[in-house]
């Protein structure tokens, strides 16, 4: 058996690592022209789901890594501050850390380096696939440079504006939530956690400020330095060292930007991070001081939107993982990790059938109506809880509409 993805994120990875692991051969084919040339998000929270997938998936050394080089285990709380950071709810009281069901807190870029370990020849770069065609029992993909690539199966992993899943559900639907978001980042030392306050540390701390805006914080603190853990586990491993931050994210209605879509999504970063200065100038002063000093330069926007759950195909030697399908709202953090569950399940599922083609497109099909179930419910969840925490009712009407 010969697999091919399309998409390098970290469901893509994490897939062809679980078929390389197995004795698949598989090919990853990634529009971009390097692993850091556009800005991906930073910190991802890693639950009980996403950990069991990355153990089935990875060599246990380059496991051992990721919980290395990751946050403490923690249990998500589910706390909410105002925006003067005073605690207004928490879904429930703290308690001690089950290792069973605690989530943990990885650096993003990191992961993936991680997922691309011993898998040169695999994963090529500045392939950004156009189009696939079914001839007798194989797959045919043309990518934009012209380049022809066969496989049994062709996996969909290219995000939420999926080129395979336009062609192979091409009625899917995408939700515009209506609202925008920039990102930034605070590199934390030992001035500036003197005065942080404590409560946005730990887990996802949504602060709700007035207007409908939210800012999400988050820190990442790895257990290991990345230099020391690499050493230690994996020392092939060729991954950035990465210094302890505090993430955030402000999230609002789009019209509260004062700029339409192309001058928002091409603005500077210098204009990004002025921008959530200015919306955020009324809040607590530790807010202001923290977005002031955080690194302008790495500042980027983002969309809010999900993938409409629902969405059916006839099963074939074509099918789709993560946000190419169900897609979520980042609140719960839980759209990783959902990706994470595909590739381990659909590496499971390959692999016992890779000697026998004919049961190919029925695995292929007892993976998809898992994954339908519990993807497309994370979506709603998702929903949901944007609803609760973004406070935008149209998320949620846009959710079940049709």
């Amino acid at each position: 058996m010969h697999v091919l993805v399309a998409g390098a994120g970290v469901g893509g990875l994490c897939l062809a690592q679980g078929l390389r692991k197995r004795g698949i051969g598989v090919v990853v084919l990634e529009r971009d022209v390097a692993p850091d040339a556009r800005a991906q998000g930073l910190r991802l929270k890693i639950d009980a789901h996403g950990r069991a997938a990355l153990a089935d998936c990875l060599d246990e050394d380059y496991y051992q890594l990721v919980t290395a080089t990751a946050n403490k285990p923690y249990q998500s709380r589910g706390v909410t501050l105002d925006e003067n950071l005073n605690e207004l709810h928490s879904a429930v009281p703290a308690r001690p850390v089950d290792e069973a069901t605690a989530s943990i807190v990885v650096n993003r870029h990191t992961l993936r380096q991680i997922l691309m370990s011993e898998m040169s020849g695999h994963v090529f770069f500045d392939k950004e696939f156009e189009r696939y065609e079914l001839v007798d029992d194989r797959v045919v993909a043309h990518c934009r440079d012209g380049s022809i690539w066969f496989a049994d199966v062709l996996v969909g992993a290219d995000g939420i504006n999926s080129t395979v899943r336009g062609q192979l559900v091409p009625d899917a639907e995408v939700i515009d939530t209506g609202l925008w978001s920039i990102y930034g980042q605070l590199m934390l030392d030992e001035q500036n956690r003197k005065w942080l306050p404590d409560n946005v540390f730990g887990g996802s701390r949504p602060v709700l400020g007035p207007q409908g805006r939210t800012l999400a914080l988050g820190s990442f603190q790895p257990q290991m330095p990345i230099d020391e853990a690499i050493a230690q586990f994996a020392p092939p491993a060729e991954v950035t060292p990465v210094d302890d931050y505090l993430k955030w994210n402000l999230i609002a209605p789009a019209e509260q930007f004062g700029v339409d879509a192309a001058q928002f999504f091409g603005s500077s970063p210098e204009w990004l991070h002025a921008k959530a200065r200015d919306m955020t100038a009324q809040w607590s002063p530790i807010v202001q001081r923290m977005l002031a000093e955080s690194l302008a330069a790495v500042t980027f926007p983002l969309a809010i939107q999900a993938c409409r759950p629902g969405a059916t195909w006839p099963a074939g030697r074509v099918t789709l993982l993560g946000d190419a399908i169900h897609a979520t709202t980042p609140v719960g953090g839980v759209g990783a990790n959902v990706a994470l569950r595909d590739a381990a399940a659909l590496a499971r599922n390959l692999a016992e059938v890779a000697d026998f083609p004919d049961l190919v497109q029925p695995a292929i099909a007892q993976y998809e109506t898992a994954m339908r179930e519990y993807g497309y419910q994370a979506v709603s969840d998702s929903l949901a809880g944007a609803e609760r925490i973004l406070r935008s009712k149209r998320l949620l009407d846009t959710g079940r509409s049709g």
